[in-house]
């Protein structure tokens, strides 16, 4: 089935309220090990907001955001960076919903031989819940997808077999295909390219506040997601410093 595809840049301008109310669904991990796969550690420091009104075309407005990932405590200094870039997030107006893994045993029934694996727990159902909520609740007239992972075919169909008149827009993530089941079911299919990226990267300082009337905090960008021209600089600073 041959599917539309939509962009931020299209659509022309419109009045604000005659312009549909957008909502994004974010597959964590699923987008996660998407970006990693380009091996540029600086756009793993994504606004998500940003990357939504990146797609959505003028003639919509982002409502909406939510994000739905999970921690593991396996590694310290990745569950230090995961929890800031939740809390940056968060100061954009994102709504997280976090799981947890949990260790599990896996094997071979040839050998025998046996070993421990982490698995994702809750961000299927997470996202799933959170669609189909805010479909009940109508806070949004177009939903958008992003993930590549069939397991969200189920949620893909249930909204549109309950709310038919909502839209539902496939958002793969970067260098990935499209997932059949979902796009037999929705009503467009959009990619994530590497521009969209580029441009709605967080601050370098992203701005926090842990409730309404609490402490504004700022979140500093990890140093491992550097862009490329600041780590060139601080690299010829350290040559400098040291010359």
């Amino acid at each position: 089935m041959s599917k539309g595809r939509e962009t931020g840049s299209g659509g022309g301008w419109s009045f604000p309220f005659f312009r549909k109310r957008a909502a994004f669904y974010y597959d964590g991990f699923n987008l996660y090990h998407a970006v990693d796969a380009y091996k540029r550690p600086y756009l793993k420091w994504l606004n998500l907001k940003a990357l939504g009104r990146a797609i959505a075309p003028k003639s919509e407005v982002v409502k909406r955001v939510v994000w739905c990932s999970a921690f593991s405590p396996t590694h310290r200094s990745k569950l230090q960076r995961h929890e800031d870039y939740m809390k940056a997030l968060q100061g954009q107006g994102v709504i997280c919903r976090m799981g947890h893994f949990i260790h599990a045993l896996d094997g071979c029934n040839s050998c025998g031989h046996k070993w421990q694996i982490s698995v994702e727990k809750q961000g299927d159902v997470n996202l799933a819940l959170s669609i189909a909520a805010d479909a009940e609740d109508d806070l949004f007239d177009v939903c958008y997808l992003v993930t590549a992972d069939g397991d969200h075919a189920a949620t893909a169909r249930y909204l549109k077999e309950r709310f038919p008149k909502k839209k539902l827009v496939l958002v793969t993530p970067p260098g990935r295909y499209h997932n059949r089941h979902i796009e037999r079911i929705a009503d467009a299919c959009v990619e994530i390219q590497t521009h969209h990226l580029e441009a709605s990267l967080l601050p370098e300082m992203a701005k926090y506040k842990q409730r309404f009337l609490g402490r504004k905090e700022v979140v500093p960008r990890p140093e491992l997601y550097d862009p490329p021209q600041v780590r060139v600089k601080s690299h010829l600073k350290l040559i400098v410093n040291n010359g």
